[in-house]
């Protein structure tokens, strides 16, 4: 019987390090990343001037090459 209420003792000894670590990651780690996450979700403007020059650049080619065609079936 000592040896399951020795074995009991450690296992509260690991669980009593794991909450007090848990509770500093939680204290001083949870706000840091959750104000990185939103600056990551809410800064996406770099991503609709990229959307917008390929769209720009896409219609620019489709015009040129609807032009192509038309001057090169008139010859």
């Amino acid at each position: 019987m000592e040896h399951l209420n020795y074995q009991n003792q450690i296992q509260d000894k690991r669980l009593d390090n794991l909450e007090k670590s848990v509770d500093e990651i939680k204290n001083n780690h949870l706000p840091h990343i959750d104000g990185k996450l939103t600056r990551v979700c809410t800064d996406l403007d770099w991503l609709k001037r990229f959307f917008w020059i390929v769209a720009t650049a896409s219609v620019g080619g489709l015009i040129a090459a609807l032009l192509n065609l038309l001057i090169t079936l008139n010859k």
